[in-house]
């Protein structure tokens, strides 16, 4: 299974954590996201670690969040980086210096991602424990593939500056 795959609805959580009522900062913020809990039942066992190690590595990347991202979450979580939104999400509390959010996604042809958020911010920090169930598409877990694989770790987020000028 691809990493994007696995790290793309939690990097749209982490883009839908950026405002409410007591809003982030514009400006560019530094996410990482690190899996310290991979459960893989019915994989291989070489294949099962292989992942456990490439997944449970500190994931690292830069964006500049714009003002009106910062005062919009709610679209920025529907429509990370401009994807077609496979995501729906059952709560999405972002308000007081507290974050809850649930979402399920349905990449096309990739099966179902079911994740969850809970954490704390500021106006330039993020703290969140996050989960993901990943469930392959129908047929695919079976011939002594994975059924499903389960992750939970860490997710912060601080801003590091102003953006770079175009």
């Amino acid at each position: 299974m691809k990493r994007l795959l696995l790290l793309a609805p939690v990097a749209a959580l982490a883009a839908g954590c950026s405002g409410g009522a007591d809003q982030i900062q514009p400006g560019q913020w530094e996410t990482t996201i690190q899996f310290t809990s991979i459960d893989i039942p019915g994989a291989p066992p070489g294949a099962a670690e292989q992942m456990r190690q490439m997944m449970g590595q500190p994931q690292t990347r830069s964006e500049c969040i714009t003002p009106e991202q910062a005062a919009n979450p709610a679209g920025n979580l529907a429509n990370p980086g401009g994807d077609s939104g496979d995501c729906e999400f059952s709560e999405q509390t972002f308000a007081g210096g507290a974050i809850r959010m649930r979402g399920t996604c349905t990449p096309a042809g990739q099966g179902t991602v079911q994740m969850s958020m809970e954490g704390t911010y500021t106006a330039t920090t993020m703290q969140a424990d996050i989960t993901s169930e990943v469930t392959p598409p129908a047929g695919a877990g079976t011939n002594g593939g994975p059924q499903a694989i389960r992750m939970s770790g860490t997710f912060s987020s601080r801003r590091t500056g102003d953006c770079p000028a175009s």
